[in-house]
């Protein structure tokens, strides 16, 4: 698959998962669901952040990495980030919607995901050292 077919895949299913999101949005109504319109709402906004997320950190990457280190490690490493900070996003959004969500926890799970981040980020130059 060529990056140029990866790009337009990913861009049609997220665009197809917003419209996702956005039909479960304006059908379902919160009061009278037993659960299973929730489960819908969260993963078709899980999915929908996926993309979007994916797409612009490849953007930003592409963009400002002159290294020109090969593409599909680019795509990798995008999705990979992409994938931790929409699961913390939806995962913050069920713990509002549950009302379990306050600033001490949200505090802790922003460390959480920071410190996942900076291990996947360090691990980039111990790789390199290590191979060489």
């Amino acid at each position: 698959m060529t990056l140029r077919q990866y790009l337009a895949i990913m861009l049609i299913a997220t665009v197809l998962c917003w419209a996702a999101w956005w039909i479960v949005v304006m059908n379902i109504d919160p009061f009278q669901d037993t659960g299973v319109g929730f489960g819908f709402f969260y993963l078709s906004l899980f999915f929908a952040l996926l993309g979007t997320i994916s797409l612009l950190a490849f953007l930003v990457r592409h963009l400002l990495n002159r290294d020109y280190l090969i593409m599909y490690r680019q795509v990798q490493k995008s999705f990979r980030d992409s994938l931790i900070i929409s699961s913390a996003l939806t995962l913050l959004m069920y713990l509002q919607g549950k009302q379990y969500l306050n600033w001490w926890n949200m505090m802790m799970f922003f460390a959480i995901i920071f410190l996942i981040l900076s291990f996947f980020w360090s691990t980039k130059n111990s790789k390199q050292n290590f191979i060489q």
